[in-house]
């Protein structure tokens, strides 16, 4: 590994960089559209960027064929980008998260390599890729990638304006810039995230007039510069999008649990210690180290720390106050988090050091205990009382693969515990922070390795391309295919076309936006019964009652009874454990056979 005690600083650079690059191919590449689109998110990002190219509109997103605003526009550009160079695939379209990936990572190197020095920007960076949160997001055609490469774009910009005692502006221009972005990326999240943040840490230093420095006049040019002429140009061909953005997606999803998105108060303390693992255990263990010496956060050649601290404590207290919650709200804190544990690691092996610190041996210690639980769980009577609920929530072939998943994993964590805390007690300078790190890296693909098959099993069932490949193969593959309350996502995207949707509110096409503008447009009467892909039943029925050619109906096992009182008529064609596909024949063909002599056909992998 890179020192800076090498001769040529370059010849450092050029190495660290390489590394750098090597573990993102491997972390965030490798493999990237091997695995289907799941539901319901990256299937619909993925195909609001394919409509995006398609259509030629990249103004107004749309998903399924209607007017998607749920997200801003800059994340559907890239997706719809990189389908046009690399074709229409699973690949492409998880692309651009990757390369977010190995850009947050390359920041966060030259970041803490300008503050902490390059061994501690390496190990940063490293500790970055190597993180499960991190590695999933990379993975997947989501925002949050996105959005957490512009918000520490932001706060380097920052940190870059403050070193130089606010004499750059262009790092003032730069921080606004990013936010900016950030706003048409993700919503008002990009500002919300870095600014209180500074403003908390300029208040812990007693500083906080050291916030007003910035100069907010070209700062604020910029910002608006940068998300203006999206808005204002969506905002003219959709009136209603500035009330909905505003109100709906910020203040609303904030405020109240509208989102269905909810958690308690704690919520992120298991995505800390899990999504961060096993550096969040390390991290922790060098924290109660340093408890007592809380006060020095203050003085001056601690800034750094602070502002990396009062940076993740605030994304962490933010998305908890939030009634919006998921796990991967919570990336942007890994930043900070991953340049603290760079610096914490460089503390290993230093000359003088007599025996390793306590909070490496007490951290693999904790994954060595770690292990040993989640190996004993795997054949407890917990896993046992908790097996019939797995079975209502997952597919039963990928049952079986759960238990001894659990069981390596267990051993895993037990054999890296182990031979880390060996390690750190004989291993001594350079090769100590080397060995030990490396190991602890090596858990995270160890463990991502063990758990693949049971994760394809899991894309593969959760995902529609089995589907869509089995209507596709059919004599029904130009038939128009409707769900009955029911909607997957990645359909539309495996088909090329739209998917319609039965339904009284809209809701299954998991789109808050559709759901308020079609309860306008039917108040205002707008929509003509029978003619859109959205459909109420009285429009279905009279759907029903009128088609000239076989209509596809995937639906809800349990709702196929309320099918057939429905229509009257109805042949099964194909069928999954939660979901089947059943066919209304047209009005003037001919009465089917007998019922019996009909059988609902598995989807085939």
């Amino acid at each position: 590994m890179p020192t800076e005690s090498q001769s040529n600083p370059r010849v450092t650079l050029a190495l660290s960089i390489c590394l750098l690059v090597l573990a993102a191919a491997f972390f965030f590449f490798a493999g990237l559209g091997r695995l289907p689109l799941l539901e319901p998110d990256e299937g619909r990002n993925a195909e609001v960027g394919r409509e995006m190219l398609v259509t030629g509109d990249w103004v107004t997103p749309h998903f399924n064929g209607f007017t998607y605003l749920d997200k801003p526009a800059v994340f559907f550009w890239m997706v719809a980008a990189s389908l046009k160079v690399f074709g229409i695939t699973e690949g492409a379209a998880r692309l651009p998260s990757a390369v977010m990936g190995l850009a947050t990572m390359l920041l966060i190197f030259f970041l803490a390599r300008r503050v902490f020095g390059s061994t501690a920007g390496l190990r940063a960076g490293v500790v970055f890729a190597a993180t499960p949160l991190v590695m999933v997001l990379a993975r997947e055609v989501i925002f949050d990638m996105t959005l957490t490469f512009l918000v520490t774009v932001a706060m380097a910009a920052f940190w870059l304006a403050e070193e130089s005692d606010f004499q750059r502006p262009w790092c003032d221009v730069l921080m606004f810039a990013a936010m900016g972005v950030a706003i048409i990326t993700k919503g008002f999240v990009g500002v919300l995230i870095p600014l209180p943040a500074i403003l908390i840490y300029e208040v812990v230093r007693g500083r906080w007039r050291e916030f007003l420095r910035l100069r907010w006049g070209w700062g604020l040019l910029a910002l608006l510069s940068a998300a203006l002429p999206w808005f204002i140009a969506v905002s003219v061909r959709n009136p209603d999008f500035p009330r909905y953005a505003l109100w709906n997606e910020s203040l609303k999803r904030f405020a109240t649990g509208s989102s269905h998105r909810g958690g308690g108060i704690f919520y992120y303390l298991p995505v800390f210690f899990g999504g961060f693992l096993p550096w969040s255990l390390f991290l922790v263990m060098a924290a109660w180290n340093r408890l007592r010496r809380w006060r020095e956060l203050r003085q001056e050649p601690n800034r750094p720390i602070l502002f990396l601290l009062c940076w993740a404590v605030w994304v962490f207290l933010f998305f908890s106050l939030s009634h919006s919650k998921l796990p991967a709200y919570f990336l942007p804190a890994i930043v900070p988090l991953s340049i603290l544990t760079g610096l914490i690691w460089r503390d290993v092996g230093r000359e003088g050091q007599s025996r390793p610190p306590d909070w490496l041996t007490a951290g693999f210690a904790l994954v060595l205990g770690l292990g040993v639980i989640v190996a004993a769980v795997s054949h407890s009577w917990l896993y046992n009382m908790l097996q019939p609920r797995l079975a209502k929530r997952v597919h039963p072939d990928l049952l079986g693969l759960i238990q001894p998943s659990l069981l390596y994993t267990g051993l895993i964590l037990a054999a890296l515990g182990f031979l880390g805390r060996r390690l750190a007690a004989q291993a001594r300078g350079r090769t100590a922070a080397v060995a030990t790190l490396t190991l602890a890296v090596l858990m995270v693909p160890s463990l991502a390795l063990r758990w693949y098959p049971p994760l394809r099993l899991l894309a593969e069932t959760n995902s529609s391309r089995r589907l869509a490949a089995t209507i596709l193969a059919s004599p029904q593959r130009a038939a128009p295919i409707y769900g009955y309350y029911y909607f997957r996502g990645s359909l539309p995207f495996y088909l090329r076309r739209p998917v319609g949707l039965l339904s009284i509110e809209w809701g299954e096409m998991t789109s808050n936006y559709q759901v308020a503008h079609q309860a306008d447009a039917r108040r205002r009467g707008d929509v003509q019964p029978g003619k859109g892909w959205l459909v109420s039943p009285p429009e279905f029925r009279a759907l029903t009652r009128s088609n000239s050619q076989p209509i596809l109906v995937l639906i809800p096992n349990r709702l196929v009874p309320d099918l057939w009182r429905t229509v009257g008529r109805i042949e099964p064609r194909w069928s999954d454990p939660d979901y089947s596909v059943w066919e209304i024949p047209p009005v003037n063909a001919s009465p089917p056979e007998l019922a019996s002599t009909h059988v609902l056909v598995p989807l085939h992998p």
